[in-house]
């Protein structure tokens, strides 16, 4: 670097009161991904603002670098969402820590069951698979960590949903649609409400070829403290291979498993 390049950057790492930079901007970004981390719901432009204590304009241009990177969504009406590249990172973590008491719970669950075993956030208005366990059997799930799905048509994502009221699954059934994605995809409000509503009484849920034609999953959710559902733990089979009722029958392993789950990460 020449000596004038080096003066100009010392120069533009000050403010114009001639202290050296405090890394405000930088704090301001890291606090809007913090915000846009722990909400249930994609949020205003004015309620990020609030939320992360920047101002309204400054929110807006940062969250204007944020989707173009990634760590960001932008939804219909000025609506913003933790991004594709957040969710990949937290995943990545989440898959580097082998040895982490959440992967410990699931690995004991797949030695009991055999069966390959998902764990699923929300990140936006989709899924993130933060955890895979494969089973035992002689092929591979398509599925890898850090990968997408949709709510509607999988079992994690509808533990999910059925933490929502009324109002909040409207709103997103109407910005995201119910994509068909096999013949057995719940394709209307009405339709998804009523498996929902089951969903809350039995304490999981299902995705019998909703999502992939023959493959049959079974979930139950993960909750905060508070008690929000923020994701679930699914065991996912094949229909060739495990029958219903034998998917049925792991309820109760996969709602102990999410309940054990809950408990390490308060």
């Amino acid at each position: 670097m020449s000596t004038s390049s080096a003066r100009t950057s010392a120069s533009s790492a000050r403010t114009r009161s001639g202290k050296p930079n405090d890394g405000a901007g930088p704090r301001k970004v890291l606090r809007l991904i913090e915000v846009l981390c722990h909400a249930q719901e994609p949020l205003r432009l004015a309620e990020l603002a609030a939320e992360a204590a920047v101002s309204k304009p400054t929110a807006h241009r940062l969250l204007g670098t944020l989707v173009a990177e990634g760590w960001a969504v932008a939804y219909p009406g000025g609506r913003y969402g933790i991004g594709p590249t957040a969710s990949g990172v937290g995943a990545a973590v989440s898959q580097g820590r082998r040895h982490t008491t959440v992967e410990a719970v699931l690995v004991e669950l797949q030695a009991q069951i055999g069966q390959t075993l998902h764990m699923g956030l929300r990140s936006g208005d989709r899924v993130v698979y933060t955890h895979k366990v494969e089973g035992v059997q002689p092929f591979a799930m398509l599925s890898r960590v850090g990968m997408q799905q949709p709510l509607h048509s999988t079992a994690i994502g509808k533990c999910i949903l059925a933490g929502l009221d009324a109002e909040a699954l409207a709103e997103l059934v109407a910005r995201t649609g119910l994509e068909r994605r096999t013949e057995r995809t719940l394709t209307t409000l009405d339709a998804l409400a009523a498996e929902l509503a089951g969903v809350r009484e039995r304490g999981y849920a299902l995705d019998d070829e909703e999502n992939e034609p023959n493959v049959r999953c079974l979930a139950a959710p993960v909750h905060t403290p508070d008690g929000r559902t923020v994701g679930a733990v699914s065991v996912s089979t094949v229909t060739f291979v495990i029958g219903h009722d034998e998917v049925l029958a792991l309820a109760d392993a996969v709602r102990d498993t999410a309940r054990r789950v809950e408990s390490v990460m308060a």
